[in-house]
């Protein structure tokens, strides 16, 4: 509808160029050879371009489409008119004119519409390579993440179950229950693409319960997350690296161990998640680890500047880790 418009308004103007020049028959008779002219171009270059034909083809079709829109729509004007083919050839120049000039303009168009979907063609090539790289870079990151957290916890786990097997057989089966329940929810995290802030406490549950059998009394952990926000769309492997940091760092050098809370609000169409204990805290020379650097590169590689870990710690107290993120996923 555009194009028809946009002909239409230019077929008119070219009309009462060549009257003002004093060209043909006047205003009236140009406009009808100029919108005849002028549409049947554009007909056939509409035709051709549906045509599966590329490169130089493509090109000889808009040409022969042009030349053939001239010929045939000054025979429509012919026609409509009345004014026949006069002696000295006006009327045929009159038509071959106007075809030239909207047939000269239409196959700029044609050309500067073709390299400019060459070139955004190239350029969704290059963002969808873009894309893919980094999808599989965030990929790549998590499996590391993952290698990371699973060997010394698994053998830690194994070594606990082979142990209880012969001094408390119930609680060896409870935390081999414990522990396949962790397995299952990590290795279904692993292979998402995406996921809920409510799959990432499913897997932190699974993850606390192996080591609240393994720690006994030392350990106490509880949410407070309203249902509401178990649906919000949530990275997997943010949340685990900051408990179980909590937990190496915090808790298990502590002789009396200690409580874990992690908590989540929504605020300004932020989400705001902590994971508090009153572990041992930083230390004299608190610094980031493995675990803390994955989080912190994993946050701004999914959204930027707009995503922040912060860590609060005071010695003997414990440590404070603040994750904000925008809610819904959105980058």
């Amino acid at each position: 509808m555009r194009s028809l418009i946009a002909t239409l308004v230019f077929n008119t103007l070219i009309a009462g160029f060549l009257a003002a020049l004093g060209f043909g028959g006047g205003f009236a008779i140009n406009l009808v050879f100029s919108q005849c002219v002028g549409l049947s171009i554009l007909g056939l270059i509409q035709l051709v371009l549906r045509l599966p034909l590329t490169g130089v083809a493509r090109g000889a079709a808009v040409a022969v489409a042009i030349a053939g829109g001239a010929i045939a729509g000054g025979m429509l004007g012919r026609l409509l008119t009345g004014v026949g083919a006069s002696p000295d050839g006006s009327h045929e120049s009159q038509s071959l004119l106007i075809g030239l000039v909207f047939g000269g303009i239409a196959a700029g168009f044609f050309w500067l519409g073709e390299r400019n979907a060459q070139l955004l063609g190239d350029l969704r090539v290059r963002e969808l390579a873009r894309v893919e790289a980094e999808k599989q870079n965030l990929t790549a990151q998590l499996r590391m993440l993952q290698a990371q957290i699973e060997p010394h916890f698994l053998f830690n786990s194994l070594a606990n179950v082979s142990a209880l097997i012969e001094a408390d057989p119930k609680l060896a089966a409870q935390l081999l229950d414990a522990l396949i329940r962790y397995l299952r929810s990590s290795l279904a995290r692993t292979r998402a693409e995406g996921g809920t802030l409510g799959d990432e406490v499913a897997l932190l549950t699974a993850y606390l319960d192996v080591l609240k059998i393994r720690m006994g009394d030392r350990l106490a952990y509880k949410f407070e997350i309203a249902p509401e926000l178990l649906t919000e769309p949530f990275p997997p492997m943010l949340l685990q690296p900051l408990v179980e940091n909590a937990i190496r760092h915090g808790l298990e050098p502590k002789m009396t161990g200690g409580h874990i809370t992690v908590s989540a609000r929504k605020e300004d169409e932020r989400l705001r998640i902590s994971v508090v204990d009153d572990g041992l805290g930083f230390g004299e020379t608190p610094g980031d680890g493995v675990g803390i650097g994955n989080v912190r590169d994993r946050l701004a590689a999914l959204h930027g500047p707009s995503a922040r870990l912060e860590l609060n710690s005071k010695v003997g107290a414990g440590v404070t880790a603040t994750m904000s993120l925008p809610a819904g996923g959105r980058p």
